[in-house]
């Protein structure tokens, strides 16, 4: 799939270091921005481009064992960085999925809403790819 060329930054230790530091800044604005779309237990959320993951564990725990996050990513460093965080906390709520949006079909899932935060910055064609999410609702 995605190799660390393929990221502006790179997929490697220092760059998750450097993204949970970034995520950790905007933590808690993250956390009141999903508290008031009403993000909560029971949710199926989507995290657009989770990276290694640092908002999905966030939102896992907002949608309690009851929910699920589904945690879409090119990246498999990002995902594995995921699934370990995922084992070491116990957070059995969370699926990484792999796939690039600019080329692979998106994961045919039901979900309550999506976070994305950074992704469209980098998807090739962002009006293409909303049009076919909105047309796959």
């Amino acid at each position: 799939m995605a190799s660390t060329k393929d990221y502006v930054l790179g997929t490697h230790d220092e760059e998750i270091a450097r993204l949970g530091l970034q995520h950790r800044a905007w933590r808690q604005r993250a956390l009141d921005a999903w508290r008031s779309a009403g993000i909560g237990p029971g949710q199926t959320v989507l995290d657009v481009g989770c990276g290694p993951g640092y908002a999905s564990l966030d939102l896992a725990e907002l949608v309690g064992r009851s929910g699920r996050v589904i945690a879409i990513d090119k990246s498999e460093r990002f995902l594995r960085a995921l699934d370990t965080a995922c084992h070491e906390n116990c957070i059995d709520n969370t699926i990484a999925h792999l796939a690039d949006l600019d080329a692979d079909e998106f994961p045919d899932v039901i979900a309550d809403c999506a976070w994305c935060r950074w992704v469209f910055a980098f998807v090739k064609d962002p009006r293409a790819h909303l049009a076919r999410r909105a047309a796959a609702s």
